[in-house]
């Protein structure tokens, strides 16, 4: 009987296979709480057998394999529901901090929108008080404070945002490195175990790989040689075999120029995938960039421009404690814009109609034959009037844009129309007399009068009309009005009260309805509007002249306040209040959305680990239970080998005989 088929063979053998389980079940046990780490499971097949006259002989036991047990399909899942949930996560961590910030009572701007309309409407109560002035140019650079804390911090989140990415970018690369250093290392294994799996080393590459799924989701794909090649974003190789491909950040167009992700491919060079990749810390850091931080900053922009244009409207059209017309309010900067690479020609953007002003960014493109303006958020054609000269600009979206007649086909530019609204803003007027509370024309009735018409200025349409303009401090012409008969009247130029001259006659009134004036009917306008009502009697005169003394006149300081409460923002459909509080409920509303998705994607993941725990996690009490009965096999195996030691220990003594 042949060695391999004696009871000594059949014992050495045993005793071989249950030493390899023990050793198994050993490993298994120490590596319990080993991240990543699957069970593992010797494999016994019978030893093929003897063939003898009378038949085949056992020939004991062998080992076959060292099972890992792992399920692809279900690291497949633990891995997108790992990219997944800590994309929702990073999102959410982000944009709740921006949440909390707009949404705070104090830090937010709402509370300093408010007292600054206070000091408006204090001060429409009392025109001529110098305290109510000052407080107004206190409350004022207090919101100018305000819009500057609330666009620093979005900056200096701007900033860490970009030094995130950076940090993801090397962690990757890092992995990378390490996942193909790992797979030359399994080829290797595979090639000198003839085939069999290197089953810890397997566990290590599984682990990096789920570790980088959590900076950025892949895609894996497994060679026949063991290898695994790794992808990003829509199938980019970050890994191939043992060659692993490099993520390299570099500086984007814009105001802030945002970090944006390439992938260098050996001597290829770059290869830009920002818009590219999904999932993992990475996609979530540039999904709050793209839904939370720039809307932010631009909507707070718009804002800022928004309240500066139009106050600065109002108070431009009113006069001064000494009967001077009024200046600016705030200063803002003009629409920031940025090329792209390699672009050599330049814009000239500035504004049209800040009403108009959506808060977002666009992409402004030439063809060589034509220009196209999309918006970066939607991808969405904006439609533009004009030729883009300097005598018929671009215009869309409340912009002015002038284009280069130089530009090159290809030529492509980034335009940021109020990201650096809420910094650039500045209050100018620091003197109480130079806030402009009263109208610079008054109407007067004359005293003998005797119907019961009246005369009053309801706003200022154009300070730059040549009848403020042209004489300062004086209204150019002054006018009369006098009525003819009840429904007739004629408007003089009342520069010489002693011969006024007539400069039209206009019929047609209305005591029922009233009559606004201007523009007459026959064209005069003089950039401010006359309402008159009542029931004038024939003869009955009414007065238009500057208003040189008008400290306790409030009528511009009603106007401001209407500005700060009115619709002049979104095509007349917004105001600045409706401005800032869309702004607080879309992130509240994504930061919601965020929360949610990373819930219900945790809940995913659990349930993923859980069933590779199942399958794969050790269970201590069964290891317990496998070593009692591997070292039960073991002590048969050696009574086997024992056994046959006495039979040939006979055998000897039989022969000695």
């Amino acid at each position: 009987m042949s060695s391999g088929s004696s009871l000594l063979g059949i014992g050495i053998s045993a005793l071989q296979a249950y030493q390899r389980s023990l050793n198994t079940t050993g490993h298994n046990i120490a590596n319990a709480n080993t991240p990543g780490y699957s069970r593992q499971r010797v494999n016994l097949v019978s030893a093929p057998p003897q063939f003898t006259g009378y038949g085949y002989m056992g020939s004991g036991v062998r080992t076959s394999s060292v099972q890992r047990f792992y399920d692809a399909f279900i690291g497949s899942q633990v891995q997108h529901y790992t990219s997944a949930t800590t994309e929702f996560s990073t999102l959410h961590q982000y944009a709740a901090q921006i949440d909390n910030l707009l949404a705070d009572p104090d830090a937010g701007l709402n509370a300093a929108m408010q007292r600054f309309n206070s000091a408006v409407q204090d001060l429409a109560n009392d025109p001529a008080s110098m305290a109510a002035r000052q407080v107004l140019i206190g409350e004022a650079q207090g919101l100018v404070d305000q819009f500057h804390n609330l666009g620093s911090w979005l900056d200096d989140m701007d900033a860490q945002v970009n030094a995130e990415l950076q940090s993801s970018v090397t962690h990757i690369n890092r992995l990378s490195v390490s996942i193909a250093d790992l797979n030359e290392k399994i080829v290797l294994a595979y090639g000198a175990g003839a085939g069999q799996p290197p089953n810890d080393l397997l566990d290590q590459r599984d682990m990096l790989i789920r570790e980088l799924s959590q900076e950025v989701g892949v895609t894996t794909l497994e060679q026949e040689d063991g290898a695994i090649n790794v992808m990003v974003g829509t199938g980019q190789a970050l890994v191939v075999g043992s060659t692993s491909n490099t993520l390299e950040t570099y500086r984007g167009p814009g105001v802030h120029g945002p970090q944006m992700i390439a992938l260098r491919i050996g001597v290829n060079g770059n290869v830009p995938i920002t818009g590219q990749l999904s999932g993992g810390k990475v996609a979530g850091i540039l999904q709050f960039r793209e839904r939370v931080l720039e809307p932010a900053a631009n909507e707070l922009g718009r804002t800022a421009i928004g309240l500066a244009r139009f106050f600065n409207e109002q108070h431009e059209k009113g006069v001064d404690i000494d009967a001077h017309l009024g200046r600016s309010f705030f200063s803002f900067s003009e629409p920031q814009w940025d090329s792209y690479p390699g672009v050599t020609s330049s814009l000239s953007v500035s504004w049209d109609d800040v009403g108009q002003l959506t808060g977002a960014n666009y992409k402004l493109q030439f063809d060589g034959s034509a220009w196209a303006m999309t918006r970066t958020d939607t991808g969405e054609n904006v439609a533009m009037t004009g030729s883009g000269t300097a005598a018929d600009p671009f215009v869309a979206d409340g912009l002015s844009i002038v284009v280069d007649p130089a530009a090159a086909s290809g030529d492509t530019f980034l335009v940021q129309p109020t990201r650096q609204g809420a910094m650039s803003l500045q209050a100018l007027i620091d003197e109480p007399g130079r806030v402009t509370a009263a109208f610079p024309v008054l109407t007067t009735e004359s005293a003998v009068n005797t119907g019961s018409g009246q005369i009053s200025v309801p706003e200022i349409t154009d300070i730059d009309n040549p009848a403020f303009q042209s004489a300062p401090g004086s209204l150019s012409p002054p006018l009369m009005i006098r009525f003819t008969s009840p429904t007739t009247y004629e408007i003089y130029d009342n520069s010489n009260p002693a011969s006024p001259a007539l400069l039209e006659t206009v019929s047609g009134y209305d005591p029922a309805v009233g009559a606004d004036l201007f523009p007459t009917p026959g064209g005069l306008d003089y950039g401010y509007q006359i309402r008159l009502t009542g029931d004038p009697a024939a003869g009955d005169e009414f007065n238009i002249a500057y208003n040189s003394n008008g400290v306790g006149d409030n009528r511009n300081a009603l106007a401001l306040g209407q500005v700060l409460s009115g619709n002049i923002m979104g095509n007349g459909t917004e105001s600045l209040s409706d401005l800032y509080n869309s702004l607080v409920s879309d992130v509240a509303t994504t930061t919601r959305q965020a929360d949610l998705a990373q819930r219900s994607h945790e809940q995913l993941l659990q349930r993923s680990l859980d069933a590779r725990d199942a399958l794969s996690g050790v269970n201590l009490d069964e290891e317990a239970a496998n070593l009692v009965r591997f070292q039960q096999a073991y002590q048969a195996a050696a009574q086997v080998i024992s056994t046959a030691n006495e039979m040939f220990e006979t055998l000897l003594g039989a022969v000695r005989r």
